[in-house]
């Protein structure tokens, strides 16, 4: 009877007792899952992770100690409540950093349930990427797997995200939309349509270019798309002397969490000018090689060739295979930025690869309105009225003439409300006819973030500094020419009044 008991037990392990191991990526959706659970509480071996935030207090989450099994009863919906083991581990093959398994057991053959956790999973991680943003780079793992992804870890800071409405740029001409909010329409659009690029045989890729001035909003429009898509961000870092072509198709296909996702490639002027530098350097040290005395010669001389150090063998075919080659992945928007547009190579921009481009320039009238009332909405006209102090030296009548400008400002504001200190704001600019980034004006406006109306007032002084220091001291000498030429005539008048008076007198005497 034991022995048949015996037998009975271990058919059951061995047929109804299924254990599936997942991996890094599944087992993050697993706990995930499991740090909302109620009774990961009545666990006794637990880690506790924690963090401050912004809006609310100190945020606590507990989870399974390592090398501990969990066992839950748990029920998901449309499937029935069944006991499972949860084991946690840690593995060090990515390296430096350890990455999460877990294996996940439980008695039956119906998966179902297993599904339906890792679906629950990647929900709540949904809709973590809504208040943070998550950013992948390429960190390099030395001699073990090279370069590879970075995944930011639960206890790592992340960066809050942001929405679209913070990235203020232009209006189309067309539809009246927000450039911002036209690129993000556009990008949901491609997320809906996956559908429509297979049937019509279409790789399901979608490719931005942003490009303009430095300081205009490039990296912020990325950041709130991606936080408005609930997407990560992988940054790629092509200027790494161990960067190939192989290394960049391995980055491209594993190791990417499940499309979509956004694709990073920042200053890519730069970065392809890098390339071409260090396949120029290639092209030299084959030179140098090929100059070198013959082995026979060397060894004459009792000296060894010695090995030279290769670094990276990234080339432009291959970064243009990788983005969109047979073996490129899709499923992910593709974002390049650059200061220089005309410095790209033209098959790095041709269509196909670049579906979408949008240009960054110098804020314009209607754009800095928008901008200076989305910083003051929250205050209104509660802001306390000041004006600017200006430390000038007296005699410097360029800086007298600014103090008279921002004291009329700072008058005409003390009565204003929001957007009547926005118009000012902007009209004011424009008429300047001095070409200030959006960079530029978000830093004038964060030193007075309480106080629109000395944001105004000040606005000549950041005007006069952003002139070329040639245009300045024009500036100064046409006023100080100003100030004698009134000075000359003060004299002359008070010279022809002076001698009309002797002459008056000398008549009078001779009468």
């Amino acid at each position: 009877a034991a022995q048949l008991c015996l037998s009975l037990f271990t058919w059951a392990v061995k047929f109804l007792w299924v254990s599936v191991r997942l991996e890094e990526k599944d087992a993050e959706l697993v706990l995930a899952w499991l740090r909302e659970r109620p009774e990961v509480h009545a666990s006794t071996q637990l880690t506790l992770y924690s963090r401050a935030t912004v809006l609310t207090a100190r945020v606590y989450e507990y989870e399974p100690e390592l090398q501990t099994t969990t066992r839950l009863r748990c029920s998901v919906k449309g499937h029935r409540a069944q006991w499972i083991w949860i084991t946690r581990r840690e593995s060090r093959e990515s390296g430096d950093r350890r990455q999460p398994v877990a294996t996940v057991s439980f008695f039956g053959r119906n998966k179902g349930l297993l599904e339906a956790i890792l679906e629950s999973g990647r929900e709540i991680q949904r809709r973590r990427m809504e208040k943070y943003l998550t950013v992948v780079q390429v960190y390099d793992y030395k001699k073990e797997h090279g370069l590879n992804w970075l995944h930011p870890q639960d206890k790592d800071r992340k960066q809050p995200g942001r929405s679209i409405s913070s990235v203020v740029l232009p209006r189309c001409p067309s539809t009246g939309l927000c450039q911002a909010e036209a690129l993000l329409e556009d990008a949901r659009e491609f997320l809906d349509s996956e559908l429509w690029y297979t049937e019509r045989g279409i790789p399901y890729r979608r490719g931005y270019l942003l490009h303009g001035i430095p300081g205009g909003g490039k990296s912020s429009l990325i950041m709130a798309v991606a936080s408005e898509l609930m997407l990560p961000i992988y940054m790629l870092q092509l200027s790494s002397e161990q960067m190939s072509d192989e290394t960049l198709n391995s980055l491209l296909q594993h190791g990417m969490h499940d499309p979509p996702s956004i694709l990073l490639l920042e200053d890519v002027d730069l970065l392809h000018a890098a390339v071409l530098h260090r396949r120029s350097n290639d092209a030299k040290e084959r030179a140098e090689e090929e100059e070198e005395e013959e082995p026979d010669d060397a060894s004459k001389n009792g000296k060894s060739a010695k090995p030279r150090s290769r670094g990276g063998r990234l080339t432009l075919s291959g970064l243009l295979n990788a983005l969109d080659g047979p073996t490129a992945t899709t499923g992910r928007l593709l974002f390049m930025t650059t200061n220089a547009r005309d410095r790209l190579d033209p098959a790095l921009r041709r269509s196909g690869r670049i579906d979408y481009e949008l240009e960054f320039t110098s804020a314009g009238r209607e754009q800095t309105e928008r901008l200076f009332e989305r910083f003051y909405q929250d205050f209104g006209t509660r802001s306390k009225a000041s004006t600017a102090v200006v430390d000038v030296e007296a005699g410097t009548s360029e800086v007298a003439a600014r103090s008279s400008v921002s004291g009329a400002l700072a008058a005409q504001g003390q009565s204003l409300s929001t957007k009547e200190l926005a118009a000012a704001f902007a009209k004011h600019l424009e008429e300047s006819g001095v070409q200030l980034t959006t960079a530029d004006i978000q830093r004038h406006l964060m030193k007075r973030k309480t106080d629109p109306q000395r944001a105004l007032a000040e606005l000549p002084a950041l005007l006069e500094s952003q002139k070329p220091k040639g245009e300045q001291k024009k500036t100064v000498d046409t006023s100080d020419q100003k100030k004698a030429a009134d000075a000359s005539e003060f004299e002359n008048s008070d010279g022809h009044a002076a001698s009309s008076s002797r002459a008056k007198d000398q008549s009078e005497t001779h009468g």
